[in-house]
């Protein structure tokens, strides 16, 4: 078998798939665009408290409530109110601050309040409230964060934004246009139709991806093997779509490689992918243990909550630090503040999740790089740095005790080969909507190229169709 039936065989396996990935790779850029007009950077919850705004303490409210223990809690703002928020084994409950009043139904309160802030919509507007359990085609793995409350309005475009109340974020909002091209792109660029079955899924996208990759290889060799003859030919014996598709081809051939050795390298680490929403850290604290003055605090702090380091009972502290916040630990009996306590209890949780011992070092990661993307969204964070096989990093969000990424070496170059050749992240310096057109435009060539590739099968079958019936007329 020639080289030509190769190409021509391979690339017709590969023909559906290609369409389906180029043409919603034009489209994924697109959706960002889509997106609602909402408060993405709206700061939520971080006004400074002063000892006015409650005067009932952790433990008087756990006595006049019957509590033995509560996991955690934190202070919130609801309207003009001051609660807080009680984590428990049944859920959280909220309890005023100064009244020591229970709101009930709190989590749809302060979803709903949240919402609002978000989308600048009333809650009259509101035609639904549901809790979202798990990710799907609408809500994707890229939010991060389950369960989370999704409010719908009552809108044209059918605006819903989902809200975690533990974090106060939003961590995800969409509208009726956004999630259906979210749905076309996922069924047709990651083929979540096939999601009965992961392994079978990755599977198949993987011999797809191969055969497209060999399928560019083989087209190059071809290009390579035939150049002078195509050189000698006269361009107007040669069909539109022959010269086009070799012009294109030839000239758009490195980034069809790029992206499908990049995808699938991107896909192979997720064989063995973490889920990183199942890490949580579990405590326990008594009556007794949440005894604390607040007033030995100096400072414009703005939120705490109680945890354990070692076994001991200690204070996490958010003070505002200019536009940032910073975080201070104090023990909970003789208020000593604990020396680099967001590194030690980061160091805590990243050992107690990974079931590692050996820590080179801890650091504090406060922007969006490479290896620690903007698709992991949370920040600030401390990156642990294991000793091991693969060099393991995990980074730890100490407010939340949320894993933000684990990362080994093989899974960076491969996030690296992926950001920078699959979504062009070289282009960044041209600026996001400069990279989306190059990004678009490569994705447009070589769905041209491949369509072209499919005209030319069909006429060359309909022109071995007409010298068959030649023939038969001859004879």
């Amino acid at each position: 078998m020639n080289l030509y039936k190769i190409h021509r065989q391979l690339s017709l396996v590969a023909l559906i798939p290609v369409l389906a990935w180029t043409l919603s790779g034009v489209m994924h850029p697109l959706m960002s665009n889509l997106k609602p007009n909402v408060n993405q950077r709206l700061v939520v919850n971080k006004d400074v408290k002063a000892r006015d705004h409650f005067q009932l303490s952790v433990d008087s409210i756990m006595k006049m409530n019957h509590w033995e223990d509560i996991m955690s809690f934190r202070l919130v703002s609801i309207d003009s109110s001051v609660y807080y928020q009680f984590k428990r084994e049944e859920g959280n409950t909220y309890i005023n601050a100064t009244s020591g009043e229970k709101l009930m139904n709190g989590d749809i309160h302060y979803a709903t309040y949240l919402a609002g802030l978000y989308s600048g919509e009333e809650k009259q507007k509101i035609d639904e409230i549901s809790i979202q359990k798990e990710f799907s085609n609408e809500y994707v793995k890229i939010a991060r964060i389950l369960p989370v409350h999704k409010v719908q309005y009552k809108r044209m475009d059918g605006l819903r934004v989902f809200i975690d109340v533990n974090t106060d974020r939003m961590t995800y909002a969409t509208n009726s246009i956004r999630s259906t091209f979210q749905r076309v792109f996922l069924w047709a660029h990651s083929w979540t139709f096939l999601d009965f079955n992961n392994t079978f899924r990755l599977l198949v996208l993987g011999f797809f991806i191969s055969i497209s990759f060999f399928a560019g290889i083989t087209g190059i060799l071809v290009n390579t093997k035939f150049r002078k003859t195509y050189q000698c030919q006269q361009k107007s014996r040669i069909p539109w779509q022959r010269r086009w598709h070799r012009t294109l081809g030839i000239g758009l051939s490195f980034t069809l490689l790029l992206f499908a050795l990049s995808a699938f390298m991107h896909m192979l680490p997720k064989y063995t992918a973490l889920d990183k929403t199942s890490y949580v850290s579990s405590t326990s604290f008594s009556q007794e243990a949440m005894i604390f003055d607040l007033d030995t605090i100096k400072g414009d702090w703005i939120n705490y909550q109680p945890l354990k380091i070692d076994g001991i009972n200690y204070y996490q502290f958010h003070f505002k630090a200019g536009r940032g916040i910073t975080k201070r630990y104090f023990h909970s009996i003789s208020g000593e503040e604990l020396i680099k306590g967001d590194s030690i209890y980061a160091v805590q949780l990243a050992k107690q999740y990974s079931g590692l011992t050996k820590v080179k070092n801890s650091t504090e990661v406060k922007k969006f790089a490479n290896e620690y993307g903007f698709i992991n969204k949370l920040l600030p964070v401390q990156k642990i740095q294991f000793e091991g096989e693969g060099n393991p990093r995990w980074y730890i969000d100490t407010a939340t005790t949320f894993v933000g990424a684990i990362i080994e070496d093989k899974s960076a170059f491969s996030g690296f080969i992926f950001a920078y050749f699959h979504k062009y992240h070289m282009f960044d310096f041209l600026g996001k909507q400069a990279r989306d057109t190059i990004m678009s435009l490569f994705a447009l060539g070589n769905f041209l190229v491949s369509l072209l590739g499919l005209l030319m099968y069909i006429n060359q079958k309909k022109a071995v169709k007409k010298r068959r019936r030649s023939k038969e007329l001859v004879y």
